[in-house]
């Protein structure tokens, strides 16, 4: 288990959240800190050349990023992230008949298993793309697995994961990969395997 680090936090800084939660924009001191992190989520994307001012970390599958075990990860309004596979995975698992998740408030590292994607033919591990705790399972995925195959971006998305921190949580993301590098990742690796 990681090891909690306290941060002080400048006075004029603590008064400008008061502030602001005051107005209404926010609604407690934790929202306040999702925002600055979807925030600086955004700034990374937009380092990587992925993402202008005009566009939101959430609208398009192609501001997500990847892990090379085939999941991604896509922060939430609340300060969570979802996983889920990716489109890549999802085509090639076809005909999913069952997805086994750990159980809410199990803790995951990365790149390790959180799970299992279950098809007539084998299963498929699920890495997780970052560390932290699942604190929500996508539910219409026990009753229609295949929503994966056809809308893994979207109504296919596996987990949700709270993180550890926001020093490992922005080292991990950095980490992971945007859509150009995952697809000439993934064209290296079908290179490989037509050889």
């Amino acid at each position: 288990m990681g090891k909690w680090k306290t941060i002080s936090i400048r006075e004029e800084l603590t008064n400008e959240i008061e502030k602001a939660i005051k107005t209404g924009r926010y609604r407690s001191t934790s929202e306040f800190v999702s925002e600055a992190i979807r925030l600086r989520l955004e700034e990374i994307m937009r380092t990587k050349g992925l993402l202008t001012e005009k566009h939101k970390m959430l609208e398009t599958p192609e501001l997500l990023l990847y892990s090379p075990k085939h999941t991604y990860v896509q922060a939430t309004p609340e300060g969570n992230f979802r996983v889920g596979l990716s489109e890549y995975a999802a085509k090639h698992l076809k005909g999913i008949i069952q997805v086994h998740v750990d159980q809410l408030d199990a803790s995951i590292k990365k790149l390790e298993p959180l799970g299992a994607v279950e098809t007539w033919m084998f299963m498929f591990d699920v890495y997780s793309p970052i560390s932290g705790k699942i604190v929500k399972i996508n539910e219409n995925l026990k009753t229609n697995p295949r929503i994966i195959n056809e809308d893994p971006y979207d109504q296919g998305w596996i987990v949700e994961i709270k993180p550890n921190n926001s020093q490992t949580l922005e080292e991990e993301l950095d980490s992971l990969m945007a859509v150009r590098e995952y697809n000439k990742w993934i064209s290296k690796l079908e290179g490989r395997l037509r050889e």
